[in-house]
């Protein structure tokens, strides 16, 4: 019997605002003011300095975040995700590469990749496909219930 409850496209949605303004907030921002000046001059070197500092830590933040104690980055922590393998524990590294390519893939082809989890059966995109990865709930819904003589507020 599968117990898992699968977390649906909206909730992952979520999950990945959550983590563009983290690294909007973490690397944009810092990377516009160590230029300074004119934000119309120096564009090229913006852009420059924008693209080293931030591909390299988006590649690292949705690799290596999945594969800790976590298991999903800091999106899908808050919101009681976490992304599991086929037996259900942490994703290795190489699983973990392989969703960022599908992340990738999924870019290239119009978000169609992202948008599979709102259709298929286990809520899975093109990247959990690639890397046989699911993302499930890790919160429970129910609550504990007080102790024998005690009242609930």
């Amino acid at each position: 019997m599968n117990t898992r409850k699968y977390a649906g496209f909206w909730i992952r949605c979520a999950a990945f605002l959550i983590d563009y303004a983290i690294l909007s907030l973490i690397f944009i921002i810092p990377s516009i003011m160590m230029i300074g000046g004119d934000p119309a001059e120096n564009t090229t070197m913006r852009f420059s300095i924008f693209t080293f500092a931030l591909v390299p830590a988006v590649i690292l933040y949705f690799t290596i975040l999945p594969m800790t104690k976590w298991q999903g980055t800091i999106g899908k922590k808050l919101l009681g995700l976490k992304i599991i393998n086929e037996n259900g524990g942490r994703v290795s590294p190489g699983q973990a590469i392989l969703r960022y390519i599908g992340y990738v893939i999924s870019n290239a082809i119009f978000t169609v990749g992202f948008i599979m989890a709102a259709f298929t059966d286990r809520k899975r995109g093109l990247h959990d496909m690639i890397a046989k990865t699911y993302v499930v709930k890790s919160r429970t819904q129910e609550y504990a219930q007080p102790a024998a003589g005690q009242t609930s507020l």
